[in-house]
């Protein structure tokens, strides 16, 4: 064999030895993927009163193709189920024949249906060791309206049933309300909560039981040691740790598991944690998705953002756009911090956007669901066509 030809094989074998490791460093580098797409727009204009294009929005497929095509499951809250008139109407905001047809909607549309729920709500007739049984009947009597339609649920999610409850249902200031009617310890409420998962897997045996609550209420011990202590000085010091394995123990004493722990930490609080940085900082949320995996559990992370709570009154499209600005820098930064949530909860509870679509309308909540999947190069596509 020629000495060129010899020349010529090393220099290939080294192109492709090159090639194999930069195909290896792109691999590496490249963002994780987020599998599921939660989608959760905002129902409500004021107290029960649902926003005028919620429904017709929700149920007319051309007005969310990206986003319907991505979500895998389709939440909203339990009160849209309320059967009691809200102030000043005759009659429930969603008839049944309303509800019937978003049920058939999800099934036509393959959409697993999550509810997010109350939970555990204490009050001086609601407080000890039938809390969390008598919260769970409450939560059941709404809930029948969905199953009595033929609905399936697939997820129920509790809202801040444990640290609400703590701090004092409702209260407004900082530290605990002193004069909360329900003085229950943190363990106790726990234990309550389980309970209140207990008589719920009865009745809907087949529904994942899933849980929130803001990481601001407690001390976490984030990456390479760093403390990021409870956003309120005037709280207790509770560890997330702590509380999170007291809640699976008591799952687990029951014979039930926990599926999901969506973390509520949004635009405000890496802002809160990144304040002295001038930059969002991610560790907070970083550290509780990374054990919350590591406890066998489904991390998803809420990604959302408030407009600029400084301005009073704000006029409606600044205060929209600026809601869009900051939950798409909210996760693309969570991106690049290296976030590996299993879940993408694309949920909103604020009041702005107050509109719900369509997705292709600058600024609704259904275009920020839009954009936010579609700047996920790896997002996971329910159905891609």
């Amino acid at each position: 064999m020629s000495r060129v030809l010899l020349n010529l094989i090393a220099v290939l074998v080294t192109i492709a030895a090159t090639c194999s490791t930069a195909a290896e460093l792109l691999l590496n580098k490249a963002p994780p993927m987020l599998s599921h797409v939660w989608i959760g727009p905002m129902p409500f204009k004021e107290s029960r009163i649902l926003r005028d294009d919620w429904f017709p929005t929700l149920t007319e497929p051309s007005k969310w193709q990206v986003v319907l095509k991505n979500a895998e499951v389709f939440k909203s809250y339990i009160l849209v189920l309320s059967d009691i008139p809200p102030p000043g109407k005759t009659a429930p905001e969603l008839s049944n024949m309303q509800i019937s047809q978003l049920v058939r909607f999800a099934r036509d549309h393959k959409l697993k249906v999550a509810f997010e729920v109350g939970g555990l709500r204490t009050s001086t007739e609601v407080c000890g060791d039938q809390a969390g049984e008598t919260f769970a009947r409450h939560d059941l009597s709404l809930l029948t309206r969905w199953l009595s339609e033929g609905g399936r649920i697939d997820y129920l999610t509790t809202d801040h049933a444990v640290m609400m409850n703590m701090r004092g249902v409702g209260f407004p200031g900082p530290g605990l309300n002193p004069d909360r009617a329900c003085k229950m310890t943190l363990q106790d409420l726990i234990n309550e909560l389980a309970d209140y998962f207990q008589v719920i897997h009865k009745r809907i045996p087949n529904a994942r039981l899933g849980v929130i609550e803001a990481l601001g209420y407690f001390h976490v011990l984030g990456p390479n040691g760093q403390e990021y202590p409870h956003t309120d000085s005037m709280l207790p010091v509770w560890k997330f740790a702590d509380f999170f394995d007291h809640l699976l123990l008591a799952m687990k004493e029951r014979n039930l598991q926990l599926d999901h722990f969506h973390l509520d930490f949004g635009f405000d609080g890496v802002d809160y944690d990144g304040r002295s940085e001038g930059k969002l900082n991610f560790g907070r949320v970083l550290a509780v998705e990374a054990y919350v995996r590591s406890k066998g559990v489904k991390a998803g992370l809420i990604f959302n953002a408030f407009h600029d709570r400084k301005i009073k009154n704000p006029e409606r499209d600044t205060a929209s756009r600026e809601a869009y600005q900051r939950t798409l820098r909210y996760f693309s930064e969570y991106i690049k911090a290296g976030g590996k949530a299993d879940q993408m909860v694309l949920q909103t509870w604020h009041p702005y956007p107050d509109r719900t679509g369509p997705e292709d309308e600058p600024f609704t909540v259904l275009n920020i669901a839009r954009d936010v999947i579609e700047a996920a190069p790896h997002t996971r596509m329910r159905n891609p066509k």
